[in-house]
């Protein structure tokens, strides 16, 4: 990440992609998509609150821990909803790999 992004702004578009793409990843393969979901569906209006908040008085710690680019991610409404389509996306090839694999496996 580029020494020039601040905590208070929005994540470059290609680093919010990556950033989905990793915890979405993250949350199907350990089998947490159903959970990730309902967390993320549940915070609302929520999460992009809470992570604004959070993120004025912990900032400097979230940066130290590296929280802060994730944060920044889920404070964007928009980012929540990307991600919540991203895992339903992988939960579905997953079940589509499982389904080909044990169709594959069944003797004749």
């Amino acid at each position: 990440m580029s020494s020039d992004w601040q905590q208070w702004q929005d994540l470059p578009p290609e680093r919010e992609e990556e950033l989905i793409e990793k915890l979405a990843q993250a949350f199907v393969k350990r089998g947490l998509g159903l959970i990730g979901r309902m967390l993320l569906e549940s915070g609302g209006p929520l999460t992009s609150m809470f992570a604004e908040f959070y993120m004025g008085i912990y900032g400097p710690f979230f940066d130290f821990f590296e929280v802060d680019q994730y944060v920044a991610l889920l404070r964007n409404k928009r980012n929540v909803k990307k991600l919540i389509k991203r895992i339903d996306e992988l939960e579905e090839e997953q079940e589509k790999g499982e389904k080909a694999k044990s169709k594959d496996e069944k003797p004749e």
